[in-house]
């Protein structure tokens, strides 16, 4: 690639238009993932059109182009994930891989739909050079780890992964995965859309125009004698039904559903129809997450004569550390974000006879997670303020992630 191909995205707007669509297309793609972007979006505005990335949990703005220059951009996009490039009235999907004019692979998942003025295209970014990450590496700690792992060796039952959209629901189902592909298992992925194939793993993809969704392609593989099945995402109640059958009849069962806390997935199953028993006799764990921004090791900075007071439930977690506040200023290496990378932070439920008799009994989400806390669970707000004061994190990036007063009240002391 010569000089005059590369684009220097700090420099002003003016410049983007000397390249073609093409070539701004392919460096734009380069930056965004060197910069952990997990989406990049290019948004019809009135009198412009807007390009931006999603990095570590935040939108930010990359710069504003001419309607004709950002329609062209569109449409190439479109063009390498497999679209329509001069669709404009419906919504169109694709998915497609390109390199880079740097060599860099980049798969990448496309989404567009009308706005009031024209198009917004969301690109989902996937860099296979990172590939799948274990559980050591999404950041649990070592009790959470040794919880995680406690539930993945039982032969059988329904462990779910709850939390919103971009909380790193996948990557914890890959891991999942990928602790136990060791080679003594069949295992069976059910996908939208396979983001990562993994040597050993059967993977199969849903295709819901083909009237191929979860529940029916689910059904079709407790056929085919699987030893652990992973679905991408309970949706309906025939695959919440299939699900509880295929964990209580000698299936180990990973998968994810939306729900706000641990306790509230299992909630959530119910609305789906399934029975409390039923329910209580499959699951073995809901595990809900959040992803929060870990400090950069290069620009993160201890904040002195602050030693705040540490919760009781809280402090089990921290052993002989003492609490401790921390802050960013930003430098090259985080790109000025002050934060080095996306980190895990778990509300781990795991069932025990106590709490699948108050499952069982029908008992709400408040009064499941009361039980739970009795019991020794630590809620999101716990296991983040742990985040926190070990300095993994800031009190302002915790309160983004969690609006809890506790935060609220932290993040002025910097």
């Amino acid at each position: 690639m010569s000089d005059e191909e590369v684009i220097d995205f700090e420099q002003i707007e003016a410049e983007t238009e000397l390249a073609a669509p093409e070539i701004f297309a392919g460096n734009l793609l380069e930056w965004a993932v060197e910069r952990k972007a997990s989406d990049l979006f290019i948004s019809d505005e009135e009198q412009a059109v807007s390009v931006g990335i999603r990095r570590l949990g935040r939108v930010e703005h990359v710069r504003k182009l001419s309607r004709d220059y950002g329609r062209r951009l569109q449409g190439h996009v479109r063009v390498l994930a497999g679209g329509d490039p001069g669709e404009m009235i419906r919504p169109t999907e694709g998915r497609g891989i390109t390199v880079t004019p740097g060599g860099r692979k980049i798969d990448l998942r496309l989404s567009s739909m009308p706005t009031l003025h024209g198009q917004d295209v969301a690109i989902r970014l996937f860099d296979p050079v990172s590939g799948i990450r274990s559980l050591d590496e999404l950041g649990y700690d070592d009790s959470e780890l040794s919880l995680m792992r406690q539930l993945l060796r039982e032969p059988s039952g329904l462990i779910l992964v709850a939390g919103p959209v971009a909380s790193g629901k996948s990557s914890t189902l890959y891991a999942m995965v990928d602790e136990l592909n060791d080679g003594t298992r069949k295992i069976h992925t059910l996908e939208d859309p396979i983001e990562h194939a993994i040597p050993g793993v059967v993977q199969s993809q849903i295709n819901e125009r083909a009237k191929l969704g979860y529940a029916e392609l689910l059904s079709t593989v407790l056929r085919h004698s699987p030893d652990v099945i992973m679905i991408g995402e309970i949706r309906d109640a025939k695959t919440a039904a299939t699900a509880i059958r295929a964990g209580s009849s000698g299936q180990l069962v990973l998968a994810t559903i939306h729900a706000r806390s641990a306790a509230e997935a299992i909630d959530s199953m119910l609305h789906h129809g399934v029975s409390p028993k039923a329910i209580s006799q499959a699951l073995l764990g809901s595990i809900n997450q959040r992803l929060v921004g870990k400090i950069c090791s290069e620009c993160g900075e201890q904040l002195p004569g602050q030693k705040p007071e540490v919760e009781t439930r809280v402090a089990s977690r921290l052993g002989d550390q003492s609490a401790e506040l921390w802050k960013t200023t930003g430098c090259d290496t985080c790109y000025g974000n002050g934060f080095e990378q996306m980190t895990c932070v778990p509300e781990i439920l795991a069932i025990n006879r106590t709490l699948k008799d108050v499952i069982a009994s029908g008992s709400t989400a408040v009064n499941l997670e009361d039980a739970a806390k009795n019991d020794g669970m630590l809620c999101m707000a716990e296991s983040l303020a742990a985040r926190v004061y070990r300095g993994e994190t800031t009190a302002h990036e915790a309160h983004r992630v969690i609006p809890a007063p506790h935060f609220a009240k932290l993040r002025m002391t910097v």
